[in-house]
């Protein structure tokens, strides 16, 4: 056994790198969800136990396991269900007995214990491999170590940074600093932890909290925290739903949710409805009390579908929208204008109002067996609008819709970032605005309308480089900028420079 305390220097910045690609990070356009790194939307859910996970079975003289962690892995493997609720420090007034932390002899004293992180790797490249979240918390309930009042003493930061430093290469990875902290820590001694694990992680990975109950969050603006988990006990899933909607509602965006512990959530059909009404309130979910072992693979499978659905859509740009449900519909998540989930727990047609006019792709759901069927390049004419559900479909259906063009003749000019009109100096100005301008400058709204008319230099993406690309248009005599390619209209011949019916430009 090896003692590992790595040092960290107090002086001088750690070098940071950019996110791995394909590691779950904060959508920085959409804070209130989040995506894999240059890979598209991520959605999560899954099993919300076992929280003892890294200390089942029985001690070996060197601390590590003969557990059944890698079975469970293997269970999951393949149902699309995708994350683990697991827990590092569980002894010092957690859940667990006093061998539950990953320490030499269980000693804090003694530092970290290398055998029992090598075990850990194993079990995270394993889940990782299967498409598995490492939902990593530093400390059960009323597990503390260190009684330092608000500071993080230097052996807890030892600790925080040596796990961080340890484990930070994984990409399906969100590090929450402790389960139901207020039972033992302040918000400003949670506050501290996250910034040590924020200063520690060259990576930027999502940090989380989660608290006792309640839907208001107590970091709202804590610059270092990612998601709240939420503790929720509801009885049903409107219930749940409701709650979630407030959730929403508080965050005005700052965060993201994960309604990751619901008291008796249930199984089967009872517990895909609250997983249905969580996500459709606009929050992750991970099931307390499915604790891989005793769920079935029907259960773990409800989880995946959920999954699968939602990473085929643009969820990520979404937001909770109740009030445009019609007909047989409950919940609306939307982006109006653009793109819209739909759920019904019960039959009759779906429908939406206020829906522009426009060709739609539409993609039909069965959240019981995962089946589905697409339909594209749908003419609606807007308005209230009625969707009869396929005849393979019962009486629980998701219907995603999103809309492939705008009215005819809508187009865009070229870097024109502020939708004047007109390509000058002021464009420029507004794409460096959008890019490094507070969230609620007009030209950072008016360039999220419009993201290829900023594109100015065409490259998929909206950076220095286009105001670099305008500059030199302007100023530099670099000729003109790419031609648009009519990909907003379908009348190549429209004169029209409007640029604010999103989505004319995707």
């Amino acid at each position: 056994m090896i003692g590992l305390f790595l040092v960290v220097s107090a002086g001088g910045a750690a070098t940071r790198d950019e996110p791995l690609e394909g590691q779950i990070v904060v959508d920085p356009e959409h804070p209130q969800w989040l995506i894999r790194h240059k890979k598209g939307p991520f959605f999560m859910c899954g099993p919300g136990d076992p929280e003892g996970f890294l200390y089942r079975g029985m001690r070996n003289p060197d601390g590590t396991r003969n557990g059944d962690q890698m079975a469970l892995i293997r269970k999951m493997a393949g149902t699309g269900a995708n994350c683990i609720y697991l827990q590092a420090v569980r002894s010092h007034g957690g859940d667990g007995d006093r061998t539950h932390n990953p320490f030499v002899d269980s000693d804090p004293a003694k530092g970290l214990d290398e055998d029992i992180l090598r075990q850990w790797e194993t079990w995270f490249n394993a889940m990782e491999a299967e498409g598995i979240v490492i939902y990593f918390f530093f400390y059960d309930d009323s597990a503390r170590i260190w009684n330092t009042g608000d500071v993080v003493g230097p052996q807890e930061r030892a600790f925080i940074h040596g796990i961080v430093n340890r484990f930070e290469h994984h990409r399906l990875l969100i590090w929450c600093i402790a389960e139901e902290y207020n039972e033992r820590y302040s918000v400003k001694r949670v506050s501290n932890i996250a910034a040590e694990i924020r200063a520690a992680d060259d990576y930027d990975h999502v940090i989380a909290v989660h608290q006792q109950s309640g839907v208001r969050f107590d970091f709202a603006d804590d610059p270092n925290i990612d998601q709240f988990a939420i503790q929720y006990n509801q009885p049903t899933a409107e219930a749940l739903h409701r709650g979630m909607l407030a959730a929403w509602k508080y965050a005005a965006g700052r965060y993201n949710l994960n309604m990751s512990e619901a008291a008796n959530h249930g199984t089967g059909a009872v517990m895909r409805r609250k997983n249905w009404a969580c996500a459709m309130g606009g929050a992750y979910v991970m099931v307390l009390g499915m604790d891989i072992a005793s769920t079935s693979k029907a259960d773990l499978e409800s989880c995946g579908h959920l999954v699968r659905f939602f990473e085929q859509t643009r969820f990520n740009e979404t937001a909770p929208h109740d009030e445009l449900a019609e007909g047989a519909t409950d919940y609306v998540l939307a982006r109006p204008g653009s793109c819209y989930i739909l759920y019904a727990n019960g039959p009759g047609p779906l429908g939406v109002r206020d829906l522009p006019a426009g060709v739609y792709d539409l993609l039909w759901f069965d959240p019981v067996d995962g089946s589905q069927e697409k339909r594209t390049g749908v003419e609606l004419e807007g308005g209230v609008e009625f969707f009869s559900r396929p005849a393979t479909l019962g009486a629980e259906a998701a219907l995603y819709l999103v809309r492939r063009t705008g009215p005819v003749g809508v187009r865009y000019r070229r870097g024109d970032a502020n939708a004047d009109s007109t390509v000058d100096i002021s464009d420029a100005v507004c794409v460096l605005s959008y890019l490094f301008g507070s969230g609620g400058d007009p030209c950072k709204k008016k360039v999220f309308g419009c993201l290829d008319s900023a594109d100015a230099n065409d490259d998929g993406k909206v950076d220095i480089a286009d105001a670099v690309a305008l500059l030199g248009h302007l100023f530099a005599q670099w000729g003109p900028l790419p031609e648009p390619f009519e990909r907003c209209g379908t009348d190549p011949t429209a004169d029209s420079l409007d640029c604010t019916v999103y989505p004319p430009c995707s």
